[in-house]
């Protein structure tokens, strides 16, 4: 999510792609849980996040396939607070990752991401990130809009692409909402496809956040 809130407030990095510049304020704790569905996948993404020290947090987060009682990845990443947008400048926040994968690959990965957010209006922001994958041998690269018309509502429109050597590139778009049950649990809805490919492959996902306090 890249909506400006205040601490008091949930701020959650689902159910877009982007990377949001929000970070937990110290000794605050956060859950979010999600579930994926394509028509041959299902996954399971939690992720666990804590403000460590101002502008800082850290953060641990799982993916399990739905279908077989076993983990795909787990990743833990710390994201640090690098500038709070001024006027025409915007907010910057760097993450980086260390993840483990089953499966073919190296197993272990390090890479990093820089996500940035823009306020254009009262209801309206850009969120764009770029970030690194496998070891810094590819690239992924995020774009977002998000329209926030009332506290207890935003959406957002997005588009996400993968560059890796020796693959064709990977397009996609999605879209979602999500609703404040109360101002420190969300609910969300959201659904996607794959750009520019013979068969597209569409998606669509349900989840949940929670602050504690």
């Amino acid at each position: 999510m890249a909506v400006a809130q205040s601490d008091e407030s949930l701020n959650t990095d689902r159910p877009d792609q982007s990377e949001g510049v929000y970070t937990l304020p110290k000794g605050q704790f956060q859950v979010e849980n999600g579930l994926v569905f394509s028509k041959e996948e299902g996954f399971d993404n939690l992720m666990l996040r804590y403000g460590l020290i101002t502008n800082t947090e850290i953060r641990l987060e799982a993916n399990f396939d739905v279908k077989t009682p076993d983990f795909s990845s787990t990743v833990f990443s710390v994201k640090q607070r690098l500038w709070q947008s001024e006027r025409y400048l915007p907010s910057v926040s760097l993450i980086g990752y260390g993840q483990y994968s089953k499966g073919e690959g190296k197993a272990y990965t390090f890479d990093a991401c820089l996500a940035f957010e823009s306020v254009l209006a009262d209801e309206f922001s850009l969120a764009y990130s770029l970030s690194s994958v496998q070891q810094f041998e590819g690239y992924n690269f995020t774009t977002e809009l998000n329209y926030t018309p009332t506290s207890k509502f935003w959406g957002f429109v997005e588009y996400y692409a993968t560059y890796q050597p020796h693959y064709a590139p990977l397009h996609n778009i999605d879209v979602g909402i999500a609703y404040f049950l109360k101002p420190n649990l969300q609910l969300d809805l959201s659904g996607g496809r794959t750009l520019f490919q013979p068969e597209a492959n569409y998606f669509i996902g349900v989840g949940v956040g929670y602050l504690f306090k």
